[in-house]
């Protein structure tokens, strides 16, 4: 396959995304999260660990955001409200 003029496979195609990356993962503390998410967290100070569950993780994300502008944590914000809307809403 071409890709951008340059001749590429999907696997190699998929060794230059990193999409691995992206993949959730169950953490030992039953939380499903990337490893690009697990990274963010880390360098941002917070240690995804001490949660049980994505709501208060959740929870103590926005107390962040609320007195700082972080567009990484925005997005990882984002994300796990999705995930745990998916996986943990009753609906």
């Amino acid at each position: 396959m071409i890709i951008n003029g340059i001749e590429t496979t999907v696997a190699k195609a998929i060794e230059l995304s990193n999409i691995k990356q992206d993949f959730l993962k169950r953490r030992e503390n039953g939380l499903l999260l990337s490893d690009y998410q697990v990274n963010l967290l880390n360098q941002n100070g917070i240690n995804y660990k001490r949660y049980n569950n994505l709501s208060s993780l959740l929870f103590d994300l926005e107390e962040i955001l609320n007195e700082e502008e972080n567009i990484e944590l925005e997005e990882i914000s984002k994300q796990l409200s999705e995930i745990h809307y998916y996986n943990e809403v009753n609906k």
